[in-house]
């Protein structure tokens, strides 16, 4: 007899008898749906109607076992689903270079005067890849407390702050402030006169004003010690959106670009952070000095090359110029666009 439920036709006494296949143990897969359908389509075509109640009763409780077996499934693949992205989160955490609240293993410190509790997030080192090491040597340097971590040295290369250009050898002075203004007014749509009072959002990572600078460093050079009343652990609460900027220049992990300060003759303390590799300071400007750092490269030094070498430039001396600022600032270049129309516009 046939498996297909169309073909299936009731017996002289009102019973549809299915094909043997019908009643093996389905495979895990879609098929045993496929079997329900044929138990219930089966059932319906008995003729007679008490053996069909009684037919579709059997399908209907096998449906049930069905779906109770289904989402005992579902629960166990949810479980294992949810028990994977903890440990990928532990592994990521672990990675960035910090045992997970979970994972540490340190001595309970007592409350201190303000009863607050000990750091949550401890430093370490990478795990020794070393077979051959005596396995109780971490755990008795975590007895004696954090472990640190590598850090690299602060760079001591000259730190580069732009000049202030009324001209160019091919920009006479009316050139450069149409220039200046057309710029801020296609990066900020704001004018070079708004420029004292313009406060770029928070959530800006690269335009920085001068006041919002100024707490950024109030907030690295306190950021171990504390400050206005405040202990480490109090400051570093306050300023919780700081601990990625903050993580320590690690070699071991590859993170070289974390955020230090340093001082520059009349100009002070600076903010900074390291170059990709790890070698230079690299120092934050205010929005009001972006037009004069990239006069400098892309005007002065550089002839008015294109939009990669004045990006290079950029990026071997300041943090925070990204693509979109250079891009801004070539395509409101009197001189370039001449280029582009063919005209020989501010070329002495």
């Amino acid at each position: 007899m046939t498996s297909n439920p169309e073909a299936i036709e009731p017996e002289e006494n009102g019973l549809v008898y299915l094909p043997e296949e019908a009643y093996d143990e389905p495979p895990p897969d879609e098929s045993r749906s496929q079997g329900l359908k044929l138990l219930v389509t089966a059932a319906g075509r008995i003729k007679d109607k008490a053996n069909r109640e009684l037919a579709l009763l059997a399908a209907l409780r096998s449906c049930r076992d069905e779906l109770e077996t289904a989402k005992l499934e579902s629960d166990a693949a949810n479980k294992r689903l949810e028990d994977v992205k903890n440990a990928y989160d532990i592994a990521t955490r672990v990675l960035s270079g910090y045992t997970p609240v979970e994972q540490r293993s340190v001595k309970k410190k007592s409350p201190g005067i303000d009863g607050g509790q000990a750091s949550k997030r401890v430093k370490i080192k990478r795990e020794s890849t070393d077979l051959t090491a005596d396995p109780t040597a971490d755990a008795d340097a975590a007895e004696d407390g954090p472990k640190n971590e590598e850090e690299v040295p602060v760079p001591t290369n000259p730190i580069i702050l732009p000049q202030q250009y009324t001209e160019a050898k091919n920009m006479p002075p009316e050139l450069v402030v149409e220039h200046k203004e057309a710029f801020y007014q296609k990066l900020l749509n704001c004018s070079v006169s708004d420029l004292p009072s313009y406060t770029p959002p928070p959530t800006s990572a690269n335009l920085k004003s001068k006041s919002q600078l100024s707490e950024w460093i109030y907030i690295a050079r306190n950021w171990n010690t504390g400050a206005d009343g405040m202990d480490a652990g109090a400051f570093r609460a306050k300023y919780k959106t700081w601990y990625s900027r903050m993580k320590p220049v690690t070699v071991n992990l590859g993170r070289r670009t974390g955020i230090h300060l340093r001082t520059i003759g009349d100009e002070g303390t600076v903010l900074c952070r390291h170059s990709k590799d790890g070698s230079k300071s690299i120092v934050y400007l205010d929005v009001e000095r972006l037009f004069d750092a990239l006069f400098e490269i892309h005007s002065v030094e550089l002839g008015h090359r294109g939009r990669d070498a004045t990006k290079n430039l950029a990026d071997e001396r300041y943090a925070n110029i990204p693509d979109a600022q250079v891009r801004h600032f070539i395509e409101t270049c009197p001189v370039c666009v001449g280029k582009k129309k063919g005209d020989a516009v501010g070329i002495i």
